[in-house]
């Protein structure tokens, strides 16, 4: 078990206060999950500038976001950019040693007549790079990700549980979609026990993604971390705060803390 910070937290020209971050917390033992921006010139730069020193850190990565969208037809330019990004991706993940690559079905938004198309194209393109990613040695782990209040929720509770179950592919939970969209966290923790290998832990009010820091919404953070230790102990937690957050380097140092005080008892 591993703990992360996402860059989440930062807008690309702030990239390097992760390190400064990293050097208060004083424990190298935490990690940074990079969450990518091939957009971004500026995370580019920030990335050629800095590879050495990334590989002092445990890294997993983000797979990219940003004009990305992996329900995108083949042959669209939309498709050609994704792929273009998310073979990027594979290549630092080679150079930093990354424990793994996160992947969204889509980003988009979800009309419903689209819905099994997006799911088709989504789990062929997921094929292709779990191809191409064993050039790497690279793991791809798929993530439960949109919102009803964004309208971009491709999968609910039992089409997500039936989807991880039929990939080869593990699992990343993030319980704060899965909180906002009224899904039973019990429920899905339990049936893909065998296959979460991490969680993007945040809080919200359960409605809007607002990635707060753990305690600030209305999930119940204690209860999530009861689970946790009762069917996955060994999965990575990955704090993915909202650029909200970035300022509050105390808080978050804190909620380390917190979360590390809380598995040791």
């Amino acid at each position: 078990m591993n703990i992360y910070i996402s860059t989440n937290l930062y807008n690309p020209d702030q990239l390097e206060e992760i390190f400064s971050l990293l050097d208060k917390i004083n424990d190298r033992s935490i990690g940074i999950e990079l969450f990518v921006e091939w957009q971004n010139d500026v995370f580019i730069k920030f990335i050629d500038d800095n590879i050495d020193r990334l590989k002092d850190y445990k890294i997993s990565l983000h797979g990219p976001y940003y004009e990305t969208e992996h329900s995108a037809e083949k042959g669209s330019l939309e498709y050609i950019r994704t792929n273009e990004y998310f073979n990027s991706t594979l290549e630092i993940s080679k150079e930093l040693n990354s424990r793994y690559i996160v992947y969204h079905h889509n980003n988009c938004k979800v009309v419903q007549e689209n819905k099994e198309r997006m799911i088709e194209a989504s789990s062929e393109n997921l094929i292709d790079l779990n191809e191409n990613a064993k050039e790497y040695d690279s793991k791809i782990v798929v993530e439960n990700c949109g919102v009803i209040s964004h309208e971009n929720m491709l999968f609910n509770e039992k089409e997500f549980i039936e989807m991880a179950k039929s990939i080869p592919n593990n699992i990343l939970i993030d319980i704060g979609h899965a909180f906002a969209n009224k899904w039973d966290i019990e429920n899905i923790i339990m049936e893909l026990k065998d296959k979460i290998v991490a969680y993007h832990i945040h809080n919200n009010d359960g409605f809007e993604d607002n990635h707060n820091r753990i305690n600030d919404g209305k999930l119940s953070f204690d209860k999530f971390l009861d689970l946790y230790k009762k069917y996955t102990s060994d999965a990575d937690l990955v704090l993915e705060y909202g650029k909200q957050c970035y300022k509050d380097v105390f808080g978050i140092i804190e909620d380390i803390e917190y979360i590390k005080n809380k598995l040791n008892k």
